[in-house]
């Protein structure tokens, strides 16, 4: 499936790629969509789509078809990251790993076929534990991407925790809180009631419409009229974000998780981030460390990730897949390569 601009979309044959030393060639079993490919389908996507027509897409696992890595042979069943650091330049050495200056992307999981880099066969490219669904192993990126949410919010036991938006993201958080920090009070806010109903099931001890008019006041009941410990936008809207601001205790923490598009601007109430000490922090992306973690996770059953994936398309459905993402009616859509 190529991209061809917003909303153009075009499912063509292609030339198989040919691999060279270090990279691997992988079929395709299943990929899945996410915010990123919706975000792209929508206005394009300024580092991943470079030229087009372009190839996208970029969860996904399968079975090694040919390969010229010696820590890979044809016929295993794998997952890849969607990029891999460099280990050398100015963030690398200071271990920011996911700020890499040189992080290449890899496009084209909407496809039969995908190559793997060198760089990311190296360092970013997984056996899939025996027993692991294609399915499940294909969502290793949403966790770990919230893995390293999780790591940068550092919170004291019994917080608060509010979710702005229920996506595949949203609901990967309140599965790893509940998972490592099962005391936390976890405050879900959605809309829309096949992710609110999901919420419930995934362990939210509280889950709120974010549209109603009194939501900062119905957090703060559910918090001893303190507001959150720490607030989690995991929506990607700039109304989200300012919203966000609104709901953080004083010396509480909001991360900005959902990206939202360049040059967008929030306005910051100085007098709340200096006297009231409001930490406010980003997280992009996800490394190694995280991958490697969060299929383990997925691998010995300690986190499931199967009810996220709400809905399968044929690769030739995709429009329609991506479609149905947009209206909130799904989560993750498992998109198998048969036409």
């Amino acid at each position: 499936m190529l991209f061809y601009g917003p909303q153009d979309i075009r499912l063509e044959d292609v030339a198989i790629p040919d691999i060279k030393i270090d990279e691997v060639l992988v079929k395709i079993d299943t990929a899945l969509t996410g915010g990123t490919d919706i975000k792209t389908y929508l206005r394009g996507h300024p580092r991943i789509i470079k030229t087009t027509p372009s190839s996208f897409g970029y969860e996904f696992s399968g079975v090694v078809e040919k390969s010229l890595n010696p820590k890979f042979q044809p016929g295993e069943a794998v997952v890849a990251g969607n990029t891999a650091p460099c280990f050398s330049c100015f963030f690398c050495e200071r271990q920011e790993y996911e700020l890499c200056q040189n992080l290449d992307f890899l496009n084209g999981s909407f496809a039969e076929y995908i190559k793997i880099p060198a760089q990311i066969a190296n360092h970013n490219l997984y056996k899939i534990p025996s027993g692991t669904s294609f399915q499940e192993a294909a969502s290793t990126q949403t966790l770990a991407v919230a893995l390293h949410g999780y790591y940068k919010s550092q919170i004291k036991p019994h917080s608060n925790v509010v979710i702005l938006g229920l996506g595949a993201i949203g609901q990967t958080f309140i599965k790893i809180y509940k998972t490592f920090a099962p005391k936390t009070k976890i405050i879900a806010l959605g809309k829309s009631s096949i992710k609110t109903d999901l919420a419930r099931i995934n362990g939210a001890d509280y889950v709120l419409d974010y549209s109603s008019k009194d939501i900062v006041e119905q957090i703060q009941s559910f918090t001893s009229s303190m507001g959150a410990d720490l607030v989690i936008e995991a929506a990607g809207k700039p109304e989200s974000w300012q919203q966000a601001l609104l709901l953080a205790r004083s010396g509480g923490i909001v991360n900005f998780f959902g990206g939202c598009p360049r040059g967008t601007e929030i306005t910051l109430d100085t007098f709340q981030a200096h006297y009231q000490e409001l930490t406010t922090i980003g997280v992009f992306h996800h490394t190694p460390h995280f991958m490697k973690t969060a299929l383990e996770l997925i691998g010995t059953k300690k986190i499931s990730m199967r009810n996220l994936i709400t809905h399968e398309f044929k690769l030739a459905d995709l429009q329609k897949a991506l479609e149905l993402g947009i209206s909130g009616e799904a989560l993750k859509i498992s998109i198998k390569h048969l036409a």
